[in-house]
């Protein structure tokens, strides 16, 4: 995938294509960076550790990347206690009576032929899982989250703020909780 995203500490949730499918590691990146323009950067060995699990029922096109927090982009990040309670008078103030929506972020992996085959691609996945439509996803990655060039010419990942509710009915709580609160 060639993104400097996926690195300790991370979790990374791929679908499984192949009964008794394995895992493979490898072409580890010094100096992983998002573009990589040039086609090439500096491989180097290394020694990975990794817990893998089983998520049985859990059908995606392609991987759900979980940063680690500081990776995420600003807007992705999980707001605060002290935020929501700002966010809340504010929204007392002008009379909303809605709630303010529970979300956590994720990241989608998109691929294709060139960026913009990929970033459909990343958008897509996203709407087939979360049951939205893809304007929804882009209006949800432009104001919670951004689109970031994984490798050039066509890996990204579109990371937003997901609503709890859907998160949970994927049953990826548990991951998503452990990794952000």
């Amino acid at each position: 995938m060639d993104i400097n995203r996926v690195r300790e500490g991370a979790v990374l949730i791929c679908p499984m294509k192949v009964p008794g499918g394995g895992i493979y590691l490898g072409d580890m990146h010094a100096m992983q960076g998002d573009g990589e323009i040039a086609g090439h950067t500096t491989d180097v060995s290394g020694i990975v550790t990794l817990k893998v699990e089983v998520l049985k029922g859990l059908t995606i096109d392609g991987p759900i990347l979980l940063p680690v927090e500081e990776d995420l982009p600003y807007l992705a990040k999980p707001i605060t206690a002290s935020e929501r309670k700002q966010a809340e008078q504010l929204a007392a103030e002008w009379g909303m009576e809605k709630q303010l929506e529970e979300s956590l972020p994720l990241s989608f992996i998109g691929t294709g032929e060139n960026l913009n085959a990929a970033t459909d691609n990343g958008m897509e996945r996203a709407a087939k899982l979360l049951e939205m439509s893809v304007p929804e996803v882009m209006n949800r990655a432009t104001i919670t989250g951004s689109i970031e060039i994984g490798r050039h010419p066509g890996v990204v990942t579109v990371t937003f703020l997901v609503p709890v509710e859907r998160i949970k009915k994927l049953k990826l709580e548990k991951y998503v909780a452990e990794q952000y609160m």
